[in-house]
């Protein structure tokens, strides 16, 4: 694999005064490699036969995330963590699977806006406002996993106001609570109002059209009105840079996750860069 432009992105980084940072869809966790163990299968078969318990997928895939040690995804991440390291910069991800906030960066400085496996909420949403992962319910979920107790033991857990039930604080509920994010999105906001004139690195990593009011088109008018902006697009098709900020883009064509986690990439932030 060749360097394909990682030693100058760092460079880049490194000469700015901010760095802006959007995390695509293309960069969510693939949870097709869960299917290939065979206790997995097991349970997919038996929620086929009994729909009623599809809700503990969720569960066990916040399970893999916290038991998964080494991969592809915790490479990149590292890595890109690297990258900004004593940096000024803000994330937005689009990514609903949590793994950025294992990952070392200040939680303080990311913005999820489609949720993910931290807090739980009403179905309905019917009172704005979110709550803890039931503790029993997830542990009865593991024990399940593990074959000590059977899915007759499983209870779903429900609203305490309304009775509804409980999901994930993510993007596809019937009624997203959009509480979740907002104060992040507000404080990432007025980080993006001290951007003005000011040399700032905007890296796009795996962003495709899924949501393209979140970062896509937003970057690039950033990137258009401020003269001082350089943007870095990593995409495996849909890396080109639009018209209007030719001559401060480059798109690069790439998995933005092999791309991250490559030995190159870690050879070009340890590397003198001067």
């Amino acid at each position: 694999m060749e360097d394909n432009g990682l030693k100058e992105l760092y460079r880049h980084i490194e000469r700015s005064d901010k760095v802006l940072l959007g995390i695509g869809e293309d960069f969510q966790y693939d949870w097709g490699a869960l299917t290939h163990g065979q206790r997995y299968q097991e349970i997919e078969a038996e929620i086929d036969a009994r729909e009623e318990y599809l809700w503990i997928t969720p569960f066990i895939q916040k399970m893999a995330l916290q038991q998964n040690k080494e991969d592809k995804w915790k490479k990149a991440y590292y890595n890109l963590n690297k990258m900004l390291a004593g940096r000024d910069y803000f994330v937005v991800s689009l990514c609903m699977d949590d793994y950025i906030y294992t990952a070392g960066f200040d939680e303080e400085r990311i913005v999820t806006p489609c949720g993910g496996f931290r807090r739980m909420q009403c179905d309905h949403n019917c009172c704005h406002e979110l709550s803890d992962i039931p503790q029993d319910s997830y542990e009865a979920v593991m024990r399940y996993y593990r074959r000590e107790i059977p899915i007759e033991a499983l209870q779903e857990p429900s609203c305490i106001k309304c009775g509804a039930k409980l999901r994930f604080n993510q993007l596809g509920v019937t009624r997203y609570a959009e509480e979740g994010y907002l104060s992040r999105w507000n404080a990432y906001t007025r980080w993006l109002q001290g951007t003005v004139n000011r040399q700032l690195c905007v890296l796009e990593l795996g962003v495709g059209m899924a949501y393209p009011t979140i970062i896509r088109f937003p970057f690039e008018k950033v990137v258009y009105y401020n003269q001082k902006a350089f943007m870095y697009r990593i995409h495996p098709k849909l890396y080109q840079v639009s018209e209007e900020i030719d001559g401060r883009g480059v798109g690069i064509q790439a998995n933005a996750v092999d791309y991250l986690g490559s030995g190159y990439c870690m050879k070009a932030c340890t590397s003198d860069s001067a």
